[in-house]
């Protein structure tokens, strides 16, 4: 019998009670904690003319991070988008919404938290689906949050069902009285539509990203952005109670503590103090501080409104110590009015997921182009769909990827899944805390407004920057402009559209057609969008004639070679010339020939 030695048996995998023993040795080891990172790096203030600047190491997706770096990397992740997490709850939950009440909206952001760690978990984790080619989730740090489109769809909703009947207001006609059947209207058709959403994961990225160029992504992107702004400004200014129309009363109520009239200085100043703190720490922070810029601000309008009275204490006193998921319940129901305009934003969700992976993988410094690639990306576009389509059996609003988190892989040069799993962690314990969510819904309306307002802003500026990898042309000049011209038009007068319809018969079918076709022309981006996509389908592409030197030049190479790919050293932005566009250049005919030919869609004819 021979005896083989470990050199013989090549590399023996550690079993798992040598792995844990490895793990409890190293909880002792100051190496395994700290490492060699320059912690000051991260946290010292950038004053220019007094601190230098100190390059960080970079970490790749599989790399294994010190202990201490892990957690604070992880919370950095955390705080950067906290913020955008537990804004959808409170403003659907709110006075601007279905007028929940308090301790369903600490519901709504709890969960919120809670179910954005599972989304969290499920896209930083990577796996195959069994005996497919399909995958579910990203591998990398994607972190899930309260999608900005359903906000907007919601909140338009929710005032309709106020102005003609289904919720209730106050005898006097002012107050909104709390409608959970219409939330969970809301809740019961985003997870039915979600369904389209999970059929368009398994269309290939390429099929989807010709359809949803960054023309039209970013105009949907920018449109919602500009419509947010307003709910945030009304906040600002002191909420969208009764205070905001009848300025003899006061925000939030006559008998709150330390009550203001609307729009008065004293609450306008609460709301700057976020706003000036958020530009203060983008200009001296460190890049910790700069990426959790946005929670900062929100932490300092809190503090300055508890020491200044404007606080509710009785709302953190009276929440739970815990919570969890389903502790409350809404009716889910299916409103016939909703579906196209629910089908529409989980189409952003779809597009905007594409371009978010994009940029995550570029800054993780994974290839963005291959099958792996292709891989990620449809894997992301899963994971998202079945997260936010299932968000409405756990109460809450759908979720998309965030892409916050891609500058924070960027400012720390940290890709490491570590973080990302550390940091859906956080997320959770920022769920089940209730004291902490209490903090969120007990803090004055314009403190909410002043740091929503940048937020929001954020948001349209995504949109623009998207818009910008655009070709200009005269072809999509046109589409921007018909595009943009209805949406602005029914951003500036959102009723304009409302008196259209006469009917006043009591068919409910009909009732909820003209109702869904309301809302979607006065919504912004849905009206913007249903345009642009008609017209980029049918509209003939332009006729190329002036091409660069060094376009002509690499055309002709192209065809020298024979060759239709494009070196990959060629893409060092985040999302490159065209963050949706995946086809290799044209040769210079073929380029040609493309002039007065039928769109994306009639050419398939």
């Amino acid at each position: 019998m021979v005896e083989l030695s470990d050199a013989h048996l090549g590399h023996v995998p550690p079993s798992r009670p040598m792995r844990l023993r490895s793990f409890l040795l190293s909880l002792a080891s100051k190496k395994a904690w700290f490492g060699d990172q320059d912690y000051g790096a991260l946290f010292i203030p950038s004053i220019p003319g007094l601190t230098r600047n100190r390059d960080l190491p970079f970490y790749g997706v599989t790399d294994k991070l010190p202990y201490f770096l892990a957690i604070i990397l992880g919370l950095q992740h955390a705080l950067a988008m906290v913020g955008g997490v537990v804004t959808p709850p409170l403003l659907l939950g709110g006075s601007a919404g279905a007028a929940l009440g308090t301790a369903n909206t600490q519901y709504l952001v709890s969960a919120s938290l809670i179910w954005c760690a599972v989304g969290t978990t499920i896209q930083v984790s990577r796996f195959r689906l069994a005996k497919t080619k399909y995958f579910l989730g990203t591998g990398i740090i994607s972190v899930t949050g309260t999608s900005f489109a359903f906000v907007n769809v919601g909140l338009s909703y929710l005032s309709q069902s106020y102005a003609n009947g289904t919720c209730r207001m106050s005898e006097d006609g002012l107050v909104k009285l709390p409608c959970p059947d219409a939330f969970g209207a809301l809740l019961g058709t985003a997870c039915l539509t979600g369904t389209f959403s999970i059929m368009m994961a398994f269309i290939p990225p390429r099929v989807i990203r010709r359809l949803f160029p960054p023309l039209i992504v970013g105009m949907m992107l920018a449109l919602i952005g500009a419509s947010l702004v307003k709910s945030g400004v009304t906040n600002w200014a002191g909420g969208s109670g009764p205070c905001a129309t009848n300025h003899n009363l006061m925000c939030p109520s006559n008998t709150a503590p330390h009550p203001q009239p609307w729009g008065s200085a004293p609450l306008i100043g609460l709301g700057f103090s976020c706003f000036a703190t958020i530009i203060l720490c983008e200009l001296v922070g460190s890049p910790f501080i700069k990426s959790a810029s946005v929670f900062i601000g929100l932490v300092v309008g809190m503090v300055i409104a508890a020491a200044t009275g404007y606080f509710d204490k009785s709302t953190i006193s009276s929440a739970p110590s815990g919570t969890f998921l389903w502790v409350k319940t809404f009716p889910l129901s299916l409103r016939g009015e909703l579906v196209l305009p629910m089908l529409a934003a989980w189409t952003v969700i779809t597009a905007e997921t594409i371009g978010n992976v994009t940029a995550s993988c570029d800054v993780s410094r994974i290839p963005i182009e291959g099958e792996e690639f292709e891989t990620r990306v449809q894997g992301g576009m899963l994971a998202d769909s079945l997260s936010a389509s299932l968000a409405g059996l756990a109460m809450v609003p759908p979720l998309t990827t965030f892409s916050q988190n891609s500058g924070v892989i960027a400012l720390t040069r940290n890709a490491s899944r570590q973080a990302g799993f550390l940091c859906a962690g956080f997320l959770f314990l920022m769920g089940v805390i209730g004291k902490f969510v209490a903090i969120f819904v007990a803090m004055p309306a314009s403190v909410l407004g002043g740091f929503t307002t940048f937020l929001f802003g954020s948001v349209a500026v995504s949109g623009i920057r998207v818009m910008a990898y655009a070709k200009w042309d005269r072809r999509n000049r046109f589409i921007a402009t018909c595009g943009l011209s209805l949406g602005l038009a029914s951003l500036c007068v959102p009723t304009w559209f409302s008196y259209f319809f006469t009917y006043k018969g009591g068919n409910k079918g009909l009732k909820g057609l003209i109702q869904a076709v309301i809302l979607i022309v006065e919504e912004p981006y849905l009206i913007a969008s249903l345009i642009s996509i008609v017209l980029n389908a049918l509209l003939p592409h332009e006729k190329e004639e002036d091409l660069s030197r060094g376009e002509r030049q690499e055309v002709e190479q192209d065809g020298e070679r024979g060759s239709q790919t494009r070196p990959s050293c060629e893409k060092s932005s985040s999302l490159h010339d065209d963050p949706t566009s995946s086809s290799p250049p044209l040769a210079l005919e073929t380029r040609r020939e493309t002039w007065n030919q039928p769109g994306p869609v009639l050419s398939r004819f």
